[in-house]
């Protein structure tokens, strides 16, 4: 990687860290952006939460 992507990495790096202050470590940020950026380019399954859809029933509707 060239010098002038490096310093633009690590501001956009320096910058997610700081929108997430308290929240993430330096390996946890890139770790976050690598997961969601495998997930949003179809190299991983997206994250989703919820019940499984064996644990849904009339109970659990909103």
């Amino acid at each position: 990687m060239s010098e002038l992507y490096a310093a633009n990495i690590e501001t956009a790096l320096k910058t997610f860290i700081t929108d997430h202050r308290g929240t993430l470590t330096r390996e946890q940020a890139i770790s976050t952006i690598l997961e969601n950026w495998f997930a949003s380019h179809g190299y991983l399954p997206p994250q989703q939460e919820g019940r499984r859809p064996e644990d849904l029933d009339a109970s659990n509707d909103d």
